[in-house]
């Protein structure tokens, strides 16, 4: 097995729960609502599952022994300790030998590769490419397919992963090459635990190489991850009414969607590899993102603007905001666009017009705070006959840049945001 992926995988994900397990015990963050036994429980269940993991990466390899799962679908949001530790370690069938050799007859494996993988232990596909690392390649991804997965997909993930390494949310090493490994393991696109077998040099300008997983490691693993999954998702989605209607609040329920979108695909890998995700209870990222929709809504930003004409860059602003479904009108809003506007008088030698320079910046505010979240910034200068003119003109210009700019910068903010 590919101790490397298990490692970087075991690591983030254990170090994600333990950040997690911090949030809840702290009074600004999320507020449980289940009860204390059943999170207890939940804690226990997920404790055990980083355990398993890194028993994973120092107890052997796929190609020597492999857990054999008795109850592999542990429910993640109510698990109990027997289901848990019903998981024995027992013999499986050793892995074929990797063979490499050049030329001569074709292997039969080349188009069977189940004649050495049995397919009642291994799910096996061959890779071609023109060298040995691109036939490597191409098996890894032609792994991926079977499963139905995007590496695209992920990649929204991956960055926001590599954000939260970045800031020292999820801190593994000062080794950079250990950090990135971490943020990595969420790419999906080399499952973990997939292995290259056989190779073959045809001698004719192509390698064909044998991809392969073990099912019985493979549906372990996985259904440890989802398990983990599942304990941070409650973490993150439990939390009193205060923090639910905010910005945090919106965040932590997107990026449980997004642990809910790497669970569906773990799914698919455990259902397809023998196991059974039935009882894992996992929730969907169309119920995540829905609550998260319903969350912004209840969001109040108002726009205050300084040396504003008929509330023009007011409502341009507020139209962008109310286009991400947030409100701008309210009570005690806890955030606030702070606009100011400069308009000055430039005049050119030689040029008859009259020109008006604004200089225009604007601030999200988070008032409890009094924190910069979003700064937008816009210069510009418009000539006209009359000052009047070239003002008016200049303001033009404003309504014009916010309409195409700011809803772009506005909803990758949003998308951007970390729930701590």
């Amino acid at each position: 097995m590919s101790f490397k992926r298990i490692f970087s995988c075991c690591l983030f994900f254990s170090l994600l729960s333990s950040v997690f397990f911090s949030c809840a015990s702290s009074p600004v963050q999320a507020q449980p609502t289940t009860s204390s036994s059943s999170l207890k429980e939940a804690e226990a269940a997920a404790n055990d599952a980083a355990r398993r993991l890194e028993e994973a990466m120092s107890g052997g390899s796929s190609k020597n022994t492999s857990s054999t799962n008795t109850s592999t679908t542990a429910n993640a949001s109510n698990t109990n300790s027997s289901s848990s530790s019903s998981r024995t370690n027992t013999p499986s069938a050793p892995v074929p030998p990797a063979q490499e050799t050049r030329g001569g007859t074709q292997p039969r494996w080349v188009t069977d590769p189940y004649s050495v993988y049995p397919r009642e232990q291994f799910i096996a596909v061959v890779g071609t490419g023109a060298n040995r690392t691109e036939a490597e390649r191409n098996g890894f991804a032609a792994l991926v397919a079977y499963f139905g997965q995007s590496v695209r997909s992920n990649l929204e993930v991956t960055a926001l992963y590599q954000e939260a390494v970045n800031r020292g949310v999820v801190s593994a090493s000062e080794n950079t090459r250990v950090r990135e490994e971490i943020a990595l393991a969420s790419s999906m696109d080399k499952l973990i635990g997939a292995e290259i077998g056989n190779v073959w040099d045809s001698g004719r300008g192509l390698f064909y190489v044998v991809a392969y997983l073990d099912k019985a490691t493979t549906v372990l693993i996985y259904t440890d991850m989802a398990i983990l999954n599942n304990y941070n998702i409650n973490l993150l989605t439990s939390m009193n009414s205060a923090q639910r209607n905010t910005l945090d609040g919106y965040a932590r329920f997107k990026f449980a969607a997004m642990l809910a979108g790497l669970n569906s695909e773990y799914a698919s890998v455990i259902n397809l590899s023998g196991g059974s995700s039935a009882s894992l209870n996992l929730r969907t990222v169309e119920s995540l993102n829905l609550e998260a929709a319903d969350i912004i809504k209840n969001i109040t930003v108002t726009v205050k603007v300084t040396n504003d004409r008929s509330n023009r860059i007011q409502d341009a602003f507020a139209k962008v905001i109310s286009a991400e479904g947030l409100r701008t009108r309210g009570n005690n809003p806890p955030y606030t666009l702070e606009v100011t506007i400069n308009n000055s008088e430039v005049k050119f030698p030689g040029n008859d017009y009259i020109h008006c320079r604004m200089e225009l910046s604007a601030n999200l505010i988070e008032n409890s705070t009094n924190s910069s979240l979003l700064p937008y910034s816009f210069n510009d200068r418009a000539g006209h006959n009359s000052y009047s003119n070239a003002e008016t003109q200049v303001f033009v210009n404003a309504e014009r840049s916010i309409a195409s700019r700011y809803p772009a910068i506005f909803k990758e903010f949003l998308n951007s945001l970390l729930p701590w």
